[in-house]
């Protein structure tokens, strides 16, 4: 997911999650279950003070449409399409079939995401995660490169976007972590 950018502030938690591997055939579908009740809580992690939290919500299912909220006031809105999960504010795919080593697919930012694993590990504050996949994006304008663990029936898990500072030289890295992980019956 393009989280990484769009978590900054908090406004509620959610439940802790079970870690799990899962032995299912893996898919974008899969790996991201985008459905109504859906809630993520991260800890985000900037290198400056304590780790701050960050909320993501399912906010509507409208046929292939999904559209998630980031911490109350940011939306993005996915298309679950036959091939994977396309993001429509960025025109670029989140995730893409089939997820195998080595595949890939062009991404938001004009970066190009790249399978680099099947069977990754994650430990966060929600649990340790087996078995889940290890995407990275690199290239674009601005010269971030981003690894993003996903987890059959969890979603992201894990993220770390890091870039060289021009004026500097120095790697500036902002990480996201799974801190809980439900779907709630709204009301």
């Amino acid at each position: 997911m393009k989280a990484l950018p769009l978590l900054a502030l908090v406004l509620v938690a959610c439940g802790g999650a079970q870690a799990t591997g899962s032995s299912e055939v893996l898919s974008a579908h899969g790996l991201y279950p985008m459905e109504m009740g859906g809630v993520w809580s991260f800890d985000l992690e900037t290198g400056f003070g304590p780790p701050v939290l960050g909320v993501m919500r399912v906010e509507s299912v409208d046929g292939i449409q999904v559209t998630i909220r980031n911490n109350g006031d940011q939306v993005s809105t996915y298309e679950r399409r036959p091939e994977g999960i396309f993001h429509l504010e960025s025109d670029s795919w989140l995730l893409r079939d089939p997820i195998a080593v080595g595949e890939g697919w062009p991404s938001a930012g004009g970066r190009r995401a790249q399978i680099h694993s099947i069977d990754a590990q994650a430990s966060t504050p929600a649990g340790d995660f087996t078995g889940c996949v290890d995407v990275e994006e690199t290239g674009g304008e601005d010269g971030r490169v981003i690894h993003t663990i996903y987890c059959t029936g969890r979603g992201m898990v894990e993220q770390t976007a890091s870039m060289t500072m021009e004026t500097t030289g120095s790697v500036a890295a902002v990480s996201v972590k799974l801190r809980g992980y439900m779907v709630t019956e709204e009301l």
